[in-house]
């Protein structure tokens, strides 16, 4: 009997993923190729493109390939009246006119970048702002149809530091300019058609100018578990990709049947170039962060809510159907009670073959091993704002988690984030002792 026919595995991936294939993935490097592409579009006519290569792109760490397009772009421009120039690069002048007068694109960059490097800062700055006028709207008794109030007294009213922030930013755009009062039904809407902008923005990057970077990093760590002969031995094999890339797929599963393919959810959308701010499925939203009594009842901000957003552009949601046959095949799972300690590796076949003569014992290894699978993470944080799909993974006594780290501090990271998602008990005694079913692997070097 060869136990390692029954066993199942689960890949989850996170930004971590590309940004260790050496791909901008990361919120900051966005904000940055944004930065060097409104010059294009904003400098005088006539202006030389050797000007614009010096002063613009040569401090500018990024892919060669990167650069050659904005210089291509920028000596392409020619003068328009929709905006004040137009390129040889149609997707790059609608990424343009998306970011252009964009209230959360020029809220993200005035803020602070200090350690921004993936998107869960990104979602956290935007639950920043919601939550901060859903406080003032809940201290100050106000609906969606009432006015902004005057808050500048600082003496008289306490308020979040986001609120005057983004309310400044409103009333000097060109939609509301010239208005004496806005109300919150419009501060909201606007806030939200802003974000769906943004968001098929950050799709046009993602695909017409990452998606261009040629890879040249595999990694070993991902090599092993994406081996041909794990797909030969293992039982639909799964991955649950929180990226809207498929760099997965280009790198590891070129040569693979199709049907692997199949067995891939994007739980967040996938970029699409051929799509709209219509028919952006990608998800780019915040946590719950009201209280039981209230998330039933308040539903004002409920489109910039993750799960709102899974539901409404009907991303992935495959896992769950995975879960589900998991429990489906094993209705009555209980904790395995062995006399040694339970271990996260498959068994070998000389460990298999030293049990040939105790038959009870290879019966029993063979039920524990049919209901076992392992979950392997690379490139996630574990924030909190994943907490739903990361609970329904971790907490089952018969998934095996392995969670890849890049450096100690990562390490530490994670283990904070663990606790949060998870809490401190359950994951102290799932990473010890005969109930350890979490695991810390450090990656190996890309190659």
């Amino acid at each position: 009997m060869y136990f390692l026919e029954f066993l199942k595995k689960y890949k989850l991936l996170g930004n971590g993923f590309d940004l260790a294939h050496g791909l901008p993935t990361s919120y900051i490097s966005f904000l940055e190729f944004c930065g060097k592409l409104i010059p294009i579009y904003k400098n005088p006519e006539g202006r030389p493109g050797s000007l614009y290569e010096q002063e613009v792109l040569s401090n500018w760490e990024i892919n060669k390939e990167i650069k050659n397009i904005l210089e291509d772009a920028y000596k392409s421009r020619k003068k328009e009246d929709i905006i004040q120039f137009k390129t040889i690069y149609p997707r790059l002048d609608e990424l343009y006119l998306l970011i252009e007068n964009n209230i959360w694109f020029n809220y993200f960059d005035k803020c602070d970048k200090h350690g921004k490097e993936n998107w869960i800062d990104f979602e956290s700055g935007i639950s920043d702002v919601i939550k901060a006028i859903d406080y003032v709207m809940r201290k100050y008794s106000i609906s969606l149809y009432d006015t902004e109030r005057n808050f500048s007294d600082g003496n008289t009213y306490t308020l979040p530091l986001e609120y005057p922030k983004i309310i400044g930013q409103i009333k000097k755009c060109k939609k509301i300019y010239g208005l004496e009062k806005v109300t919150y039904l419009a501060m909201r809407d606007y806030l939200l058609e802003d974000l769906n902008k943004l968001t098929r923005a950050l799709e046009i990057y993602l695909t017409e100018i990452v998606g261009k970077i040629d890879i040249k990093k595999k990694s070993p760590d991902i090599e092993k578990l994406f081996a041909q002969n794990d797909y030969k031995f293992s039982r639909d094999p799964m991955v649950l990709n929180f990226n809207y890339t498929n760099t997965y797929q280009k790198v590891y599963l070129n040569g693979y049947p199709k049907y692997y393919k199949k067995h891939i959810d994007f739980i967040h959308g996938k970029a699409d170039i051929n799509n709209t701010i219509e028919t952006n499925n990608m998800v780019l939203g915040i946590d719950e962060y009201l209280s039981k009594k209230r998330r039933n009842k308040n539903t004002e901000f409920i489109a910039f809510k993750k799960y709102y957003q899974r539901i409404y552009k009907e991303t992935g949601s495959k896992y769950k159907k995975w879960i589900n046959e998991y429990y489906k095949e094993n209705p009555n799972i209980e904790y395995p009670v062995t006399e040694e300690p339970l271990t996260l590796e498959p068994l070998t076949l000389e460990e298999i073959m030293s049990y040939k003569n105790d038959f009870e014992k290879i019966k029993k290894l063979g039920e524990l091993y049919y209901k076992k699978n392992n979950v392997y993470i690379f490139g996630h944080s574990l924030d909190i704002t994943d907490k739903d799909i990361l609970r329904d993974l971790m907490l089952n006594d018969y998934i095996y988690t392995t969670i890849f780290y890049h450096n100690k501090e990562e390490l530490g990271k994670k283990i904070a984030n663990l606790v949060k998602v998870i809490g401190q008990d359950e994951l102290i005694r799932r990473t010890g002792g005969s109930t350890k079913t979490i695991k810390f692997v450090p990656q190996k070097k890309m190659k």
